[in-house]
């Protein structure tokens, strides 16, 4: 009963949330998008979540689409996904990047999750949530954007050291506070000014503690914490952090 009145909750807020995230006066009018670009895109936003299995909610990548088309074209950087499972969210981003003119790049190892070590305080089964490059590229082939895609197959402490382009936006979906760590060291460098990162943990204050900590940022970025805008309060649309 109760999951047959959160699908109902869910479709009846599917309108609501795309006309007051995707009609803001605040997207720049060189993307040239009309209304119902912008429903349609929406849509197919919502549909994906069930078309292909995400953990991910389909507001956050909603708002995450507004981020990008607030940004004026001019902005050089690229959409990044660390952790996309089967492929879900990468769809939804690659819609958005096909409309802003955008690369995806999506890393992952595509053999699920990594051994956890003791600094990760949830525990999960090695290879958990994998999703395999055949699967991840057969989805985004069929509901998202694939020609927008770059995929980065391999852990993220082997292949983030090689990022050489400018970011816009950075999602990241990586369950663990290792893999946390390894990737705002190596992204944030790379983020452009008023650039975003986006945390889907972002409701968990401890796995968040890591924009808190002095250690951390004075070690790696010599800075001071930049703490992280919605994380441990559950706010749809407060899952990102204004970069530098």
């Amino acid at each position: 009963m109760f999951r047959t009145i959160l699908k109902v909750y869910y479709v009846l807020t599917v309108p609501i949330a795309i006309f007051f995230i995707l009609n803001s006066s605040s997207i720049c009018p060189e993307y040239r998008i009309s209304i119902f670009s912008k429903f349609r895109l929406g849509l197919k936003m919502f549909l994906n979540k069930f078309r292909i299995p995400t953990g991910t909610s389909y507001k956050g990548h909603l708002a995450m689409a507004l981020k990008i088309l607030e940004t004026p074209p001019d902005v050089d950087g690229v959409v990044l996904e660390c952790g996309t499972w089967q492929g879900g969210s990468s769809a939804n981003l690659s819609l958005i990047c096909k409309l802003t003119n955008r690369k995806l790049l999506i890393y992952d190892s595509f053999q699920g999750l990594p051994e956890t070590q003791s600094v990760d305080r949830q525990k999960y089964e090695t290879g958990e949530y994998c999703g395999s490059l055949v699967t991840v590229k057969k989805n985004i082939e069929r509901y998202g954007a694939i020609e927008c895609c770059e995929f980065i197959e391999g852990w993220f402490d082997q292949t983030l050291p090689h990022l050489d382009s400018p970011v816009l936006l950075a999602f990241l979906d990586v369950d663990l506070e290792l893999s946390l760590e390894t990737c705002v060291r190596y992204i944030w460098p790379h983020l452009v000014d008023k650039g975003f990162i986006f945390i889907d943990e972002y409701v968990d204050l401890d796995f968040c503690s890591l924009f808190w900590s002095e250690t951390y940022w004075k070690k790696y970025f010599d800075r001071v914490p930049p703490r992280l805008i919605g994380s441990g309060v559950g706010l749809p649309l407060g899952e990102y952090y204004i970069g530098p």
